[in-house]
């Protein structure tokens, strides 16, 4: 079964529309909870740069609402939440992966392991939106400054997630690299589909 039979089956089962709906805004809202600290000790002005996953899953949210209501979705925000899923849902298995020996007692490891599979399943949904993206150059070059904007802020600018200094220079090579490669996989996958 191809990746373009799957997306097509999820998105157009509208039960399955609103259990994504509905685990993506909840993924969003407990999001919000873990970064709250941080957003609260930071200007509002840089909170858009800061929920990097809680965004990610409401963009993809709102994408899964306009399908549910048969509305017409803008193909700059289907590819900004198929880039965003994939590369915060990739980073946070990373992060997790790499600071594996900080979760100490068993609940800090359970949390961790939630956490993984998680972020993995946004990587799940963005590849399955994937084929449902028209791409273009100009919302290629947007979405791809978008996300490259959002590295400059966390890696340059010290709006990255709270973790230990320990990774953060390899974590920042691979946001760079994933937004770039990320993007332009898709925008070649789409055009050779097309």
């Amino acid at each position: 079964m191809s990746l373009e039979t799957v997306s097509g089956k999820i998105f157009g089962n509208r039960f399955f529309l609103l259990f994504l709906i509905f685990a993506n805004l909840a993924g969003f809202f407990v999001g919000l909870h873990y970064y709250w600290e941080q957003l609260i000790e930071s200007s509002p002005l840089l909170w858009i740069v800061i929920i990097d996953s809680p965004l990610s899953v409401l963009l993809f949210a709102v994408v899964c609402v306009l399908m549910y209501f048969g509305k017409e979705q803008p193909e700059l925000l289907k590819f900004l939440a198929c880039v965003y899923v994939i590369k915060y849902g990739l980073w946070t298995m990373l992060a997790i992966s790499l600071y594996w020996g900080n979760y100490v007692g068993f609940e800090d490891q359970v949390t961790g392991v939630i956490n993984f599979f998680l972020h993995f399943g946004m990587v799940v949904e963005g590849a399955v939106l994937a084929p449902r993206i028209s791409v273009t150059k100009y919302n290629t070059v947007i979405v791809l400054m978008l996300a490259l904007a959002n590295d400059f802020f966390d890696y340059f600018l010290g709006t990255v997630t709270r973790i230990p200094e320990t990774y953060v220079n390899f974590l920042a090579l691979e946001s760079f690299v994933a937004s770039v490669l990320i993007v332009f996989l898709i925008f070649i996958f789409q055009r050779r589909k097309s």
